[in-house]
């Protein structure tokens, strides 16, 4: 594994919201590159963005601008289809579990999830 080969590459990713007439930059021109076989956590005070980095990321929120290029692929330019077909290999672990888990949910039921989602799934599960 060449670990100086980047696999994820965001070049100032902007995320502002529109408030009442009013802009908030909620992501405001983050750049970084994350290398193969390296982790990158995200560190900083609450409400600074860093949720927001992940899901523009992941297009879980549309970016306001910026460039996101993960393996040579361009997913901000993906259509919905290829996005959640991209999504199989991408993974985003949130800060807080309450908010990445639904206790009203069976361990079962939220590990099943993402198969059932992506249909990545066999004879052995019964849905």
């Amino acid at each position: 594994m060449n670990n100086n080969e980047i696999l994820l590459s965001v070049k100032n990713l902007k995320k502002y919201y529109d408030n009442n007439g009013v802009t908030v930059k909620a992501v405001d021109n983050v750049s970084l590159d994350i290398y193969k076989g390296k982790t990158l956590g995200i560190v900083g005070e609450s409400g600074c963005g860093k949720s927001t980095l992940g899901r523009a990321m992941l297009r879980l929120v549309e970016p306001t601008s910026g460039e996101v290029i993960y393996n040579g692929t361009d997913l901000l330019s993906l259509n919905k289809k290829e996005m959640m077909k991209m999504r199989q290999e991408l993974q985003i672990i949130f800060q807080d579990p309450f908010d990445s888990l639904d206790g009203r949910m069976t361990t079962f039921d939220i590990i099943a999830e993402p198969l059932k989602i992506h249909k990545a799934y066999n004879f052995f599960f019964p849905f």
